[in-house]
């Protein structure tokens, strides 16, 4: 379930290969990240066996990218199949949601605040990029990198909670709810046309030679984006009730109110931006760096070391934001690095695989 991406550092910022003189390379990109706040991400879907959400707000956020294409005289042109996800939410949703599935209740009087929204996308795109010298800084050439895709194939899910969860004393429980759902794959009857979506971004990447140890690195994926659907499934609802009593098996007996509307919209969206800083040190065969990622929210420092020995190079990191450590290696025309904050998969709250090959004709 590995269906996210994101930069892990400076030691495994994404390559880009370097196209032999007036020839051409063959490239191929994967990477995938995954992260979640309240438990692993083994149990997204499932009993929450392990729980320990934060203070405030939680999040959990996936982002991937599969890209395979040819470069040649700093011209770059290749197909992405992409997939992001991210869930944003408070400390007391995700404590109401534990104690339904523990089928247990808070000590009475108490008031839960629910409130929530997700956003899902995937997406096949065709990518063109150029990469040019710019001016020379620290006695070495700067690059400037602009790529720009456009998708088909999409799938999109927006939903969004909000109300109150309330036991005012023992044995009564009542909520008070809206839910919004935009979900590109939703039917029912007397439906109109199908869903139909057009999207692109523009995506930027610089890198700044200070000296000659030191780089500095910017990158801004989907700086500017936009996907318009026609014809999207909207369902909206609002849903209310008091519960007095509970079956023998610990859920509760209700007897909501529930009123709600299906239709079809036009709807604008943004694909989530992330950005990165990275200032990058080497001597000799040593480097090291610092990385600053923003997306979807969250600011993500990450610090990297790596080590050049003979034809290969390893290379290691720690990410605080969520906590986990990441290794690699290159070799040749090979890259790999994993990343996680446990040494079994099924108990990792972050987890993350990048692969990179190249090939010069």
């Amino acid at each position: 379930m590995l269906t996210g991406a994101l930069a892990c550092g400076a030691a495994c910022a994404q390559t880009t290969a370097a196209p032999a003189p007036d020839g051409w390379t063959v490239y191929s990109d994967l990477s995938a990240w995954q992260a979640s706040d309240a438990v692993p991400i083994s149990q997204l879907d499932g009993q929450w066996t392990t729980y320990a959400p934060r203070a405030g707000r939680n999040t959990a956020l996936m982002r991937s990218r599969a890209a395979a294409g040819v470069e040649r005289n700093g011209w770059r042109l290749g197909l992405e199949l992409r997939q992001e996800a991210l869930l944003t939410t408070n400390r007391e949703s995700l404590d109401a949601l534990y104690l339904y599935q523990q089928k247990r209740k808070p000590a009475p009087p108490a008031s839960l605040a629910l409130q929530g929204q997700y956003f899902s996308w995937q997406a096949l795109g065709l990518r063109a990029g150029y990469t040019f010298d710019g001016p020379r800084i620290g006695g070495r050439s700067s690059t400037i990198e602009i790529s720009g895709a456009v998708y088909g194939r999409q799938r999109l899910r927006e939903r969004s909670v909000d109300g109150v969860l309330t036991y005012p004393r023992a044995e009564t429980y009542g909520f008070a709810v809206s839910h919004t759902d935009a979900n590109s794959r939703m039917t029912y009857p007397f439906m109109g046309d199908a869903p139909s979506a057009s999207g692109a971004g523009l995506s930027l990447a610089a890198t700044l030679p200070l000296s000659d140890a030191w780089t500095l690195r910017l990158r801004a994926d989907d700086l500017a984006s936009r996907l318009r659907w026609k014809n999207l499934p909207l369902h909206t609802e609002t849903l209310s009730s008091d519960v007095t009593s509970y079956a023998e098996n610990g859920y509760v007996n209700f007897e909501p109110m529930l009123s709600g509307r299906k239709r079809q919209v036009e709807r604008d969206f943004r694909i989530p931006r992330y950005t990165a800083a990275a200032l990058d040190y080497r001597n000799g065969d040593w480097g090291a760096g610092v990385q600053v990622a923003r997306y979807a929210g969250e600011t993500i420092p990450t610090f990297s070391l790596s080590r050049r020995v003979g034809w290969l190079t390893l290379h290691a990191n720690v990410e605080t934001r969520f906590d986990s450590v990441g290794i690699g290696l290159e070799a040749g025309n090979f890259s790999l690095m994993l990343q996680s904050d446990a040494l079994k998969l099924d108990e990792a709250k972050t987890r993350s695989l990048q692969l990179h090959y190249h090939v010069d004709f």
